[in-house]
């Protein structure tokens, strides 16, 4: 059980680095430098809940770099109507039939992004 969840919803906003476009909405607020609402004390367990329609195509990982080259996959837990692997989480087929989604993370890093995994970094932003 997550120590504190966290609403995600997709809208036009703006990006990280700059622009415009589809962006990450969490409890209602986009930060382009960061989520800018969430709060957490260290060892704590988050979870981002994707489980609106807005997020359809925009499956949500965390990573050490703006890429997805360092998704972290320690201490994350992924979720589509059941416990399930982070292949099927980001697979946009099955991401998008479950009702109930979300991702959860242990954190112990400081700094690292949360981002889409099929449009980048420009949706998500810094930790």
């Amino acid at each position: 059980m997550a120590d504190k969840t966290y609403t995600v919803t997709v809208a036009s906003g703006n990006l990280y680095g700059g622009g415009t476009g589809n962006v990450y909405y969490v409890d209602g607020i986009r930060n382009s430098s960061g989520p800018g609402n969430i709060v957490w004390a260290g060892g704590s367990t988050l979870r981002l809940d994707q489980s609106d329609a807005s997020n359809d195509d925009h499956p949500l990982i965390f990573s050490t770099n703006t890429s997805t080259s360092g998704i972290i996959s320690s201490g994350v837990t992924y979720y589509l109507d059941s416990p399930t692997s982070s292949s099927n989480y980001i697979n946009t087929t099955t991401f998008n039939a479950a009702t109930t989604r979300y991702v959860e993370i242990d954190v112990t890093a400081p700094d690292f992004y949360y981002l889409c995994y099929v449009h980048g970094i420009g949706m998500g932003g810094l930790m």
